[in-house]
């Protein structure tokens, strides 16, 4: 027991001694005197090399090393003193997580760091060197947040803004899409939702898009609504949708906002986009191909009962129908194809009157056969042509009196005047030899369009 006793007393008056060494150097960078308060330094860590070793050791050699750097004149002896001080900070953090020595001598050596690597990384932000400015902006993150959460800073908000959004930029610009998305998320958590930081949530958004997150994508899709109500962020969600959901999954989606009344006219527009595609994938059914064709006349309808003045709506309804005449009409061609083969391949008749009755009465019904499905289908081809001029005009009429046109109102008149031109054509041709006076209305429709053709060009 008395050695113990001893040993403790011994320890009590080691540190006792150190704590004695200290006080001499730290009352000497009370003066600012950081070159004399280096030499004492060295005297007390000379005489007992373990005082280097502990908490209180390190952080007083990063905090004079931080003096040096600072000093113009004697940072010159001393060109390394950032670097050696940046070094023992990090040493001692892991030593010291109650920092009690920083609590004690001062913060200086913390925000030394912190504003150097802020200056550095707006540096290589106005120099395009976003490696450069995402490492040294992860540095000023990670110091802001440590004096910010310590309570050392005059402010007391909770991490420097500024500092995460640079970050952010950053890493958006070096292409590390998690990193520059985790900067983001702390800010958009934040419900920071500055002018200058939209560009943030369209980028998360975005970004859960790509990395088909959809309870991230859902989470902050309704965060973003909140934030920026003014805008329209519906052309998000129908990316995530196109990109992931399967061709089911989006009419379920277009039918439960229709059910529910929360359908706008641009997501009608998206909508009909999506089926209008989806008719041509490949591997699909004839059957299906259809009904996406039909779901996407009924999303562009949609559309246009919001906005009569919606001409890309209007086209789109008349192109859908314009697809379902060619289906028709490709039947038609079809059979007009079997009946030649008929023709073509007809046996020599037999050379028995009787045998040949029979087979002349047989090609007969093979004949009419072929010519009553074309019959069968001359009312419904009929109808998609006048239904699908009856939308492509409107698109055509909510056009043709304006002086300039924009890309889209271009592209849609000048196609809108040609398949106008095509279907009248068609019209009159079936018209041709049963009623002159239908044949020379048509014609005179197409001729009209057709000479429009050059002006839209």
């Amino acid at each position: 027991m008395k050695k113990i006793i001893g040993l403790l007393c011994l320890v009590t008056l080691t540190q006792m001694n150190y704590a004695q060494d200290f006080k001499k150097v730290q009352g000497i960078l009370l003066l600012k005197k950081f070159d004399a308060a280096k030499m004492e330094y060295d005297k007390a860590v000379t005489k007992n090399a373990s005082l280097a070793t502990t908490p209180d050791g390190v952080y007083l050699k990063a905090f004079i090393y931080d003096g040096l750097a600072k000093d113009s004149v004697i940072a010159k002896k001393y060109p390394n003193a950032f670097e050696l001080m940046n070094t023992a900070i990090e040493e001692y953090m892991k030593m010291d997580t109650s920092f009690k020595a920083a609590k004690e001598y001062g913060q200086d050596p913390f925000f030394t760091i912190y504003f150097k690597a802020f200056k550095d990384g707006v540096a290589g932000f106005s120099g395009k060197d976003w490696k450069k400015s995402a490492e040294n902006f992860d540095i000023a993150v990670r110091y802001s947040d440590l004096i910010f959460s310590k309570g050392w800073a005059n402010s007391k908000q909770k991490f420097d803004t500024t500092s995460l959004m640079y970050a952010g930029y950053a890493h958006q610009n070096a292409g590390n899409k998690a990193i520059c998305a985790a900067y983001y998320k702390r800010l958009i958590d934040a419900k920071i939702n500055s002018s200058e930081l939209i560009d943030a949530y369209r980028y998360l958004l975005v970004y859960y898009i790509d990395t088909k997150d959809k309870s991230g994508f859902d989470n902050y899709y309704k965060i973003t609504q909140t934030a920026y109500p003014a805008e329209n962020w519906f052309e998000y969600k129908t990316d995530y949708i196109d990109k992931h959901y399967s061709m089911e999954e989006k009419i379920a989606s277009f039918d439960e906002m229709i059910a529910d009344n929360t359908i706008t006219e641009f997501a009608c527009q998206m909508f009909g986009d999506m089926f209008m595609a989806g008719k041509s994938m490949d591997g699909v059914s004839a059957e299906l191909s259809n009904s996406y064709l039909l779901k996407a006349q009924d999303a562009y309808k949609k559309a246009y009962s919001m906005n009569a003045n919606n001409f890309a709506a209007a086209f789109n309804v008349g192109i859908s129908y314009y697809n379902q005449f060619s289906v028709l009409d490709d039947k038609v061609a079809e059979n007009i194809r079997t009946l030649q083969s008929l023709n073509t391949n007809r046996p020599a008749p037999s050379k028995d009157p009787k045998k040949k009755l029979l087979e002349d009465a047989k090609f007969k019904a093979s004949i009419d056969s072929v010519k009553k499905l074309n019959v069968a289908l001359d009312q419904p081809i009929i109808v998609k042509v006048d239904a699908a001029i009856e939308w492509i005009e409107k698109a055509y009429n909510n056009l043709k009196d304006k002086d300039k046109f924009t890309k889209p109102e271009k592209n849609v008149i000048s196609r809108s005047v040609d398949f106008l031109a095509t279907l009248y054509s068609y019209k009159r041709d079936k018209a041709r030899g049963k009623d002159q006076k239908a044949y020379d209305d048509f014609d005179a429709k197409y001729n009209l369009y057709d000479t429009l053709h050059d002006k839209y060009q």
